[in-house]
């Protein structure tokens, strides 16, 4: 497909190590052809109006989600190339830039849809990750929600345990740690595996993320490539340790850009400085069942950890520790205290205890 003049359809695929083209500067109505032509794949699925999201993940693929969950679709006309140009015209359509120094944007396509567009080296070179959230065309009134069972599952907030926390309250107490963490992870707990450098903390979060059900979208944050996801729809978001990189984008920007991108779960490889601050934000921003890591000796130092990475923020220094250590056990449901023992690894602790995160701050 051609789309524009050759100044519009420059792309940095072809030299990951360039700064990169700027996005066009044409006139509104020469962008907005521009932007049309490049969209012209994703046609049929803008016009439905059965879908919410549309996601690209990396060429020749696309996901959709609609009334039946997620379903995949090929998409040969989506090559790396037809992306990269994408990416340019839908951030010169509201006269923003994207490049490797600028990986992450958001923008609104023609329709009014929002989108979200990350390259290259925010994700591996060779993919792009687009998520076009559509617009809801009609306002249901309460009696169509009725109709559509949105109140059929409502429980009172009386503090009592929930059916997946006696399960897993029952297998704690029974020593069943295989299938209590296989059951945590699809009950969407926030597990947070402890554990000196070489304990098996990242090799028990290869295992978990095996447990996370198929159809789900996962969002990996990692400043190597370490994690195993088989999942299809999968995003793995990179960034360069130390700020060491041609983007200036570390996971505190990732973090921010995933609320964006439609995540069933964020990944995050290893807290560590004020990050651990925007990852407890985003736990408790509707996207449970996060598996992450940190260096500390005992499940209890976990949390005093966590404490001092989050008073590393700027946001979170002036926080009282009483009211952090609220907040943490509000947010984190599991700790797996891992060990390294005789040459092999071992779980040596697992911290559980549902009634923390309804107890008043003491």
């Amino acid at each position: 497909m051609s789309c524009g003049s050759g100044a519009d359809r420059l792309s940095w695929a072809d030299d990951p190590g360039r700064s990169g083209p700027r996005s066009s500067q044409a006139p509104p109505s020469a962008e907005r052809r521009v932007l049309d032509c490049y969209l012209a794949p994703f046609a049929v699925f803008l016009g439905d109006a059965q879908l919410t999201e549309i996601v690209v993940n990396r060429p020749g693929e696309l996901f959709v989600e609609g009334p039946a969950g997620w379903c995949r679709h090929d998409a040969p006309a989506l090559t790396e190339d037809h992306l990269s140009h994408l990416a340019l015209a839908a951030a010169a359509f509201t006269k923003q830039d994207i490049s490797p120094d600028q990986p992450i944007v958001s923008t609104v396509l023609p329709g009014g849809e929002r989108c979200q567009i990350v390259v290259p080296p925010a994700v591996p070179h060779g993919t792009l990750s687009l998520t076009i959230r559509k617009v809801a065309r009609s306002i249901l009134t309460l009696e169509a929600f009725e109709r559509e069972n949105l109140f059929a599952d409502v429980r009172r907030s009386d503090g009592a345990l929930s059916e997946a926390e006696c399960e897993l309250v029952g297998l704690q107490e029974a020593g069943a740690w295989r299938l209590f963490l296989e059951r945590a992870v699809q009950a969407r707990r926030n597990i947070l595996i402890s554990g000196a450098t070489g304990s098996g903390k990242t090799t028990l979060a290869k295992g978990l993320v095996g447990c996370i059900p198929a159809d789900e979208r996962i969002l990996t944050i990692e400043d190597t490539p370490e994690l195993s996801v088989p999942h299809a729809n999968h995003v793995r978001l990179l960034y360069a340790k130390d700020g060491h990189g041609l983007a200036r984008t570390g996971p505190r920007e990732l973090l921010e850009a995933c609320l964006r991108m439609r995540p069933d779960r964020i990944l995050l490889q290893e807290l560590r400085d004020g990050t651990a601050f925007y990852y407890l934000r985003n736990v408790n921003s509707g996207h449970p069942g996060s598996i992450t890591t940190i260096h500390a000796d005992s499940a209890t130092l976990a949390f005093e950890q966590l404490t001092l990475l989050v008073k590393e923020s700027a946001e979170g220094r002036d926080l009282a520790r009483r009211d952090i250590r609220h907040l943490l056990h509000h947010s984190i449901d599991i700790v797996v205290q891992m060990a390294r023992q005789g040459g092999r690894y071992r779980i040596s602790e697992v911290y559980y205890d549902p009634l923390a995160k309804r107890r008043p701050p003491a």
